[in-house]
């Protein structure tokens, strides 16, 4: 199963788990603000859970820590109803960026390019 397809709740059971793997089911629930028998449930679901796995969902992790909690479900998300046709402009793109470092830069980047845009164009409009 693809890392997209776990909850959030899912990949902490899991990451639980890996980090610590004497723990008891109990634990991992303690640790993870769930029940003892969904712990069993998740670790029998994925029974096979590896270092790989634990590494990409880390870093999945991570990236909905930096982008926001719904960075894997936009359009590209087989869930989702929106058209892979659908084209978004550059103000809605930079008013869906995230309100915290890294949307900052984005934004930052977005405006400085916008305005070279700007003055190549009146560059060569001028001469």
């Amino acid at each position: 199963m693809s890392n997209n397809n776990k909850t959030e709740l899912q990949r902490d059971i899991l990451l639980t788990w890996y980090n610590n793997p004497n723990a008891t089911n109990k634990e991992i629930a303690d640790m993870c603000d769930c029940s003892a028998s969904y712990v069993s449930d998740i670790k029998n679901r994925f029974d096979n859970y590896n270092s790989m796995e634990a590494m990409m969902d880390r870093e999945d992790k991570e990236m909905q820590r930096m982008f926001g909690e719904d960075i894997f479900s936009g359009p590209i998300n087989s869930n989702s109803t929106s058209s892979m046709n659908e084209q978004r402009g550059l103000a809605e793109i930079y008013d869906d960026l995230p309100n915290n470092a890294v949307g900052n830069i984005a934004r930052g980047i977005i405006l400085v390019i916008t305005l070279y845009v700007a003055y190549e164009i009146g560059t060569v409009l001028i001469l």
